[in-house]
């Protein structure tokens, strides 16, 4: 049950910014989401903020939709925890 993943220019920019080991735990994490998004335990559905899920990397928020009629996960943004809700 792979979905496919998407990046939004902004989720791709603000990874970029972040140190090669954190950005290949994010990928891989965002790898084993694409798996099964169904069992990842650091998902949670988010109220009221504009995205449907956040996927929990240890400092890092990945904030993305999923559709599942489609199978594709769209990741919308990737941000450090401390800067993550202030935005929203």
């Amino acid at each position: 049950m792979n979905y496919n993943v998407t990046f939004t220019d902004t989720a791709l920019k603000n990874l970029a910014r972040y140190p090669a080991k954190d950005q290949q735990t994010i990928l891989k994490n965002i790898k084993q989401l694409s798996e099964n998004p169904l069992t990842k335990s650091n998902v949670k559905k988010l109220v009221d903020f504009g995205v449907s899920y956040r996927l929990r990397v240890g400092n890092y928020r990945v904030l993305f939709d999923r559709e599942d009629s489609l199978k594709i996960i769209d990741v919308v943004d990737v941000l450090p925890r401390n800067k993550v809700y202030q935005r929203r």
